[in-house]
């Protein structure tokens, strides 16, 4: 007896049929999407002296993002030519591929397939034209690693053989002389050769002290000590810190003095130094003594800075002296005239203002207080 369908039951079935479908399509959709075979993209080439195991589909990342496909593979044209690698890469991402940006294979794991890794290139650089070509970074293979894992390996090994080696002659030569033999066991094992070592040493320290102030008593005889105090060479640290004097100064820019860099004065440095000259001419004081200390702040070359300080200093002194005679106080009574350039050093007890540029010369005027 023939059955006729329901109306319901045909209804059910045929939502059954159209959500089969809709499951596919689905399906369909998301096969197609891990192909890029529908949204839209553009396609970039790579030369490779090897593609190291990729095959079309395989992945391909931009900032280990998931871009595109391998979308074919062309052998090379001549032996041992590249392999060119053909890019599907979706279109969104085409503003991060310029022109100097590079591929690399790359293994998903140790023991995993490989995919393209893309390198975007610098910001400044143009986009890569669609069907474009960029550069390529040789693949770094696992045999290879391990090759160059054995070598380090044998170098390490020697390097431990020859400290073994090494380490057994130390103990041979401490065993030689823990038993007194050769020149330093016997030194060692001798007290009294030990003693005269000793004594030699304090001897040798107060001989050095002695030096030393035999030198300072050397800086302070004529006609030595008129070249170090004209140098400013005598009590360096000193030479700023007079507490048992009057102090007066005068602070001049160097950058209004010399040429930049250089210790040659200029014209408008002249013309500062003049009224420095026409304030020396005013101040009789016998007895007095003038400094003339030379600063920058350049650090870089302490060395440098040093020399160029001091050139500066003595080209001041020189002008001061020549042109303004500031070394004479009278007929018969003269000042001394002392130049020292610091660098970028500051000596203790300066007594310099904190508004003092730090490129800069002072003429300082000391006079004895009674």
């Amino acid at each position: 007896m023939r059955r006729d369908l329901s109306r319901w039951r045909a209804l059910a079935n045929a939502g059954f049929v159209l959500l089969i479908l809709v499951i596919a399509g689905y399906g369909f959709v998301q096969v197609s999407s891990r192909k890029w075979a529908w949204q839209p993209t553009f396609r970039v080439q790579a030369g490779f002296s090897s593609v190291a195991g990729v095959e079309v589909g395989a992945k391909v990342r931009v900032q280990g993002i998931a871009a595109g496909v391998v979308e074919s593979i062309e052998p090379p044209r001549i032996p041992g030519g590249p392999v060119i690698l053909w890019f599907r890469i979706d279109e969104r991402l085409h503003p991060l591929v310029r022109t100097d940006a590079t591929a690399r294979i790359v293994p998903q794991s140790l023991v995993g397939a490989k995919v393209v890794e893309i390198v975007p290139g610098k910001p400044d650089a143009p986009v890569v034209a669609d069907r474009g070509s960029i550069t390529v970074e040789s693949p770094i293979e696992l045999a290879d690693l391990m090759k160059q894992a054995a070598t380090s390996l044998k170098r390490v090994d020697a390097v431990a053989e020859a400290a073994e080696k090494g380490l057994g002659e130390i103990n041979a030569i401490a065993g030689s002389i823990r038993e007194g033999k050769g020149s330093l066991g016997k030194f060692v094992r001798d007290d009294e050769a030990y003693q005269r070592i000793v004594s030699l040493s304090v001897h040798g320290s107060k001989a050095i002290d002695d030096l030393d102030q035999n030198l300072a008593a050397l800086k302070r005889t004529w006609p030595l000590s008129r070249y170090f105090d004209d140098k400013g060479f005598y009590d360096r640290e000193r030479v700023l810190f007079k507490p048992g004097s009057e102090r007066d100064s005068r602070v001049l820019a160097a950058d209004d003095l010399f040429e930049p860099g250089r210790s040659v004065l200029t014209a408008p440095g002249r013309k500062q130094l003049d009224d420095v000259g026409s304030w020396f001419a005013r101040t009789k004081r016998p007895k007095s003594e003038v400094v003339i200390a030379a600063f920058t702040d350049d650090a870089r070359d302490t060395e440098l800075a040093q020399i160029l300080t001091q050139e500066q200093a003595d080209a001041v002194r020189k002008y001061l002296v020549a042109k303004h005679g500031i070394e004479s106080t009278g007929w018969f009574s003269s000042r001394k005239v002392a130049s020292i350039g610091f660098g970028s050093q500051v000596p203790r007890g300066s007594g310099n203002p904190t508004d003092s540029p730090p490129r800069r010369v002072e003429v300082i005027l000391f006079t004895p207080q009674a």
